[in-house]
């Protein structure tokens, strides 16, 4: 008895120095990791960048440095140069044409081995994109217009590993030693010296060292797979992300749902993915969750709403839905217009804009007067509707995402024609204004106008004017944090005192 009680005491202080040990091993596991955790999300938002710089290195390792090739072609009514960018290595050649005022073109054609093209790279669907050329001449700068498709690299690729960025959770130590007492019981005394009882006695102590060692084998194995399968998931979710965290969905959940009202109807449009031009990242996510805030906040029914993306967004499927809609609206109800993606201005018609459907190419978009913002507006505000709001989430300057659309056009950036409408009876909330670019939101997975307006309209109620207040100064200001050429101000026109 006195030998347990001995036993049991010095078993009771390695616990207590084994669980002061255990706290802090446990302590800093959690300071490593959360370290490394922060660093890894921190990277794996650096990954474009990272991999766009990558790629430009191994650009000029492949093809060398780019200049300017001195058969250059200058054009004086128009005041444009046309020539080709070409590489000291390599294959790569891209036909440009660039605007350079009749006063400064002898002075530059005679400096055109001094000049130095800057090009601006993209890194998309694991290629290199070839965006903007520069030219920079003198200390001024031309910025070149790409005549022909693109450069797509078809040497250059980025092998990223398949391995994945997370680390595995260290699991954490239990601060007890888990001892049961049968552990420091000496058992029953046997004073028997036979070597046959002897021998059977250790082969039982055996046996139940092996049955404990197995019980807290499998207790691990089995908390180590639920570990496991929870980092399995994590993985997953993030592997799926796109962009960042869009956080509409869960401010939509804590908002209350208001009642369905058959005098509302909806119609969106919304283009991400074009047959003819460059795509505009986040307009199908923007279209959906705007849906979801009309219907949930101002008590649109499905039944009411026409909302049409990518494929379903085509010239032939706006024209029928749109007609159909019109012509089931009655004299007391409200139409809410929603359009996500590019804005054309035509320059043989007076920079007057034209909406862009998804099989529309920019260069033939006016062949068909329907889609004349104008038109559009027109067939909105004369129909029997009592009022009409739109929210246009495109600018009408010839680009987005400071990436410009229109080729062959020496202007980078285009002030559009003004539209005219019925004032007194609609409200037009637009995402820029003249030579304005719309901008994307990669924090939030979403167009940066489109963001602002959901969350206005989740917290804004009925007033417009509040609502308008809310967007502008929000996109605004979070449009300034990415950089002067990016600016975009919100604007509104026609009759402010509309309720929603």
């Amino acid at each position: 008895e006195s030998e347990k009680a001995e036993r049991k005491s010095q078993i009771e202080k390695l616990e207590r120095a084994y669980t002061k040990e255990v706290k802090a091993y446990n302590a800093k596991v959690k300071e490593l990791t959360d370290a490394y955790n922060n660093k890894m999300a921190k990277k794996r938002k650096e990954l474009n960048a990272i991999t766009l710089n990558a790629m430009k290195r191994a650009y000029g390792v492949v093809y060398g440095k780019p200049y300017l090739y001195n058969s250059l072609k200058y054009d004086a009514d128009s005041e444009t140069f046309y020539g080709s960018v070409k590489s000291t290595k390599g294959s790569f050649s891209e036909k440009i044409s660039f605007h350079v005022p009749i006063e400064r073109a002898e002075a530059f054609e005679r400096n055109v081995e001094s000049i130095k093209p800057e090009l601006a790279f993209a890194y998309r669907d694991s290629k290199l994109l070839l965006e903007k050329i520069t030219l920079v001449s003198q200390k001024k700068s031309y910025l070149a217009t790409l005549n022909e498709t693109n450069y797509k690299s078809e040497t250059l690729s980025v092998a990223l590993g398949s391995g994945a960025l997370n680390l595995p959770a260290s699991p954490l130590l239990s601060t007890s030693l888990d001892i049961e007492s049968s552990a420091y019981a000496i058992g029953e005394v046997n004073y028997s010296k036979d070597p046959e009882i002897a021998k059977l006695q250790k082969k039982k102590e055996h046996l139940q060292k092996l049955a404990r060692e197995k019980r807290h084998s499998k207790a691990r194995e089995e908390k180590l797979q639920k570990q496991k399968l929870a980092l399995e998931a994590q993985i997953a979710q993030l592997q799926d992300t796109k962009g960042g965290v869009d956080d509409i969905p869960t401010l939509l959940k804590k908002s209350k749902k208001v009642k369905t009202d058959p005098t509302k109807w909806l119609f969106v449009v919304a283009i991400e993915n074009y047959e003819y031009t460059d795509p505009v990242p986040y307009s199908k996510n923007s279209a959906k969750q705007f849906s979801r805030v009309m219907q949930k906040r101002l008590g649109v029914s499905e039944k009411n709403s026409r909302v049409l993306i990518n494929t379903n967004a085509t010239s032939g499927k706006i024209r029928h839905n749109l007609k159909e809609m019109l012509h089931r609206v009655k004299s007391e109800d409200t139409i809410y217009f929603y359009y996500s993606g590019h804005g054309i201005p035509v320059p043989s018609q007076k920079n007057a804009p034209y909406l862009l459907a998804q099989d529309m190419s920019p260069e033939y978009v006016a062949d068909d007067q329907r889609f004349k913002l104008q038109n559009i507006y027109k067939a909105l505000s004369s129909s029997k509707a009592k009022k009409v709001i739109a929210f246009v989430d495109s600018c009408f300057s010839g680009g987005t995402d400071n990436q410009a659309l229109i080729k062959g056009v020496a202007a980078t950036r285009i002030k559009p024609k003004k539209v005219t409408f019925d004032k007194s009876k609609m409200l037009v909330i637009s995402a820029g204004s003249g030579t304005e670019y719309s901008n994307k939101y990669d924090e939030k997975s979403n167009r940066l106008f489109s963001y602002y307006l959901m969350r206005g309209l989740l917290k804004e109620g009925q007033n417009t004017q509040r609502l308008y207040d809310y967007v502008k100064s929000n996109v605004q200001e979070k449009s300034y944090e990415m950089g002067e050429s990016y600016e975009q101000v919100p604007v509104y026109d026609g009759n402010i005192g509309l309720k929603l």
